[in-house]
């Protein structure tokens, strides 16, 4: 992950190289107690770089012939992701992942919050977050690499660090139909720390308060990961929420820049905060993910 620093396609290029080479080694187990007459819920796990296990939720629908649709919602920052209940259940395919660190991910490392922003950020090779974004991109290789139903159209959503993984990952991963992603996390962009920011984006300068000799690295080790510099790399559609006094996810400007840069942008801005519009907003991202699913 080091050979081109400078370079964020080339280390993701790099990155992607090396899963490439690590089976998926998927299991699958379905889970009576959550399945229901019209969908199967199953519990995955797979192999993720460093051969870290991973965990997700996915639910199949019962009736399901050819092609399925399918959602893969990207987690938040928190420990905690349970199963996504929402009506396209019987008729998609629903996935919902996790990244190391968070429950039923955590066998070996258990993420901390506030905290995990900055663990490992003075050199790009021990950033933790560098691998909690492969993280989002071998969900995508899990979901394509299930046996229990074929994938159609696939959309991404997800919520500050989830909306700016399914950036990421649409990005990088082709098959990608559509991202909602709503108040994404604009970890990594260059002009974050002119800003006065909140939780959880104040992790970073909270960090810069107790090591301000660490900076020029501290950059170098988020530079991958600024949603507005993978923009342009983003080919499916993408409903974008903002908020316009957001400071602890992202800020009004940087989301404004990262609206310009994505070639295909259907830009919602509210007048809250991190919240993206909250539950007006919710109900027509519900319906934008059914249009774009082609599921009426």
């Amino acid at each position: 992950m080091t050979e081109h620093r400078t370079d964020p396609d080339a280390i993701w290029d790099s990155l992607d190289r090396r899963l490439e080479q690590i089976p998926l080694d998927l299991e699958q187990e379905r889970d009576a107690f959550y399945s229901q007459p019209d969908w199967d819920v199953y519990r995955l796990r797979y192999t993720g770089l460093d051969g870290y296990r991973l965990f997700c939720w996915l639910s199949t629908p019962v009736s399901a012939n050819g092609p399925v649709p399918a959602l893969l919602r990207m987690p938040d920052y928190g420990s905690v992701h349970d199963i996504v209940y929402t009506p396209i259940r019987s008729v998609a395919l629903v996935m919902n992942a996790t990244h190391r660190g968070q429950r039923e991910s955590e066998s070996v490392f258990q993420a901390n919050y506030p905290g995990l922003l900055t663990l490992g950020i003075d050199r790009q090779e021990t950033y933790v977050m560098m691998r909690v974004f492969a993280d989002a991109l071998r969900a995508v290789d899990a979901l394509l690499g299930q046996t229990l139903a074929e994938v159609g159209p696939i959309a991404l959503t997800g919520n500050g660090l989830g909306g700016a993984l399914s950036l990421l990952a649409a990005a990088r991963r082709p098959r990608i139909t559509a991202v909602a992603a709503d108040t994404p996390l604009a970890l990594g962009h260059p002009d974050l720390l002119e800003h006065d920011l909140a939780y959880p984006l104040a992790e970073l300068t909270d960090y810069l308060g107790v090591y301000p000799h660490r900076k020029e690295p501290f950059l170098g080790s988020m530079a991958p990961l600024d949603p507005v510099a993978a923009a342009p790399n983003v080919e499916a559609p993408v409903l974008l929420s903002l908020g316009r006094r957001d400071r602890g996810l992202c800020p009004l400007p940087i989301g404004e820049q990262l609206a310009a840069r994505l070639p295909h942008c259907d830009l919602r801005v509210y007048d809250g905060a991190s919240e993206g519009g909250g539950h007006p907003h919710s109900v027509i991202r519900e319906a934008w993910l059914r249009e774009q699913l082609g599921l009426g």
